[in-house]
């Protein structure tokens, strides 16, 4: 009788907990897309079948167990913006909380878990905020190898793809790709062939690790012409190479929206 009792309290316990936290519930978008360098917003809102005696007691966003803004039972809200490096704001009212990204980087998208206390029970819900593919552009230039290229503020992760006219050229030992994070987490990334010149333009590609697509490219002219200097030397500009030939010679960047075939 006593095992029959404590087995009865036990489910009586949980189907009271279970009808109470049926009534209210935690509304979030499962996935939120962002453009890159612009505003984004997580909304998280709460719903009841009972609304007048619904008691918010807490409210809040976080990330990786940290608190990004919260509401208490007075409705007060509180942001902990110093505990980190994104630029945003929060805002309550009606009973959702909205998390405000000022403009959007790599380093914001991610998993954003939204948690509730309330009288009618605690419910917690999460959000995916995305960036959208982004490249700021690609520039060509000349090193004394031959022709390289570099592109800034990539999202996400790519692979650079040369071309010789229609010609794919292979990935070998002539052919060098770097890649670093910058603030932001956003990524840079260089490559290089040791070529010899050519009247035909080279094409550097980049080839998103998302869609596929190529989101940059840039023509690198290496011709004799440029190699000529006086006396039929290299420009020292191209002689050195390295960073100061980085800004140097002729370069024509460009976005494209086709997919390599």
């Amino acid at each position: 009788m006593t095992g029959f009792t404590a087995l009865h309290v036990l489910w009586l316990t949980s189907a009271f907990t279970f009808a109470r936290e049926e009534m209210v519930r935690l509304h979030v978008s499962p996935r939120v897309a962002a453009a890159a360098g612009r505003p984004a917003a997580l909304r998280c809102s709460v719903s009841s079948e009972r609304p007048s005696h619904l008691r918010v007691q807490h409210m809040e966003w976080s990330r990786n167990k940290t608190t990004l803004c919260s509401v208490n039972s007075r409705g007060n809200l509180s942001t902990n913006a110093q505990l980190a490096p994104s630029d945003f704001h929060c805002g309550y009212e009606d009973q959702q909380l909205v998390l405000v990204f000022n403009r959007v980087r790599p380093m914001e998208s991610g998993r954003y878990g939204c948690k509730l206390q309330s009288n009618q029970g605690a419910l917690h819900q999460y959000t995916v905020l995305e960036l959208e593919e982004h490249s700021g552009g690609a520039e060509g230039y000349v090193t004394r190898h031959g022709p390289a290229c570099r592109f800034r503020h990539v999202h996400p992760d790519g692979e650079v793809h040369w071309f010789h006219g229609s010609r794919r050229l292979p990935h070998d030992g002539r052919h060098g790709t770097t890649k670093r994070v910058e603030d932001g987490g956003w990524l840079s990334i260089d490559s290089h062939l040791r070529r010899n010149a050519s009247e035909e333009p080279y094409n550097c590609s980049l080839r998103s690790a998302g869609s596929g697509r190529v989101i940059a490219s840039a023509l690198v002219y290496h011709t004799d012409a440029l190699l000529e200097g006086d006396g039929g030397h290299a420009p020292s500009l191209l002689r050195n190479g390295g960073a100061a030939a980085a800004g140097a010679v002729l370069y024509i960047s460009t976005s494209l929206l086709f997919t390599l075939q």
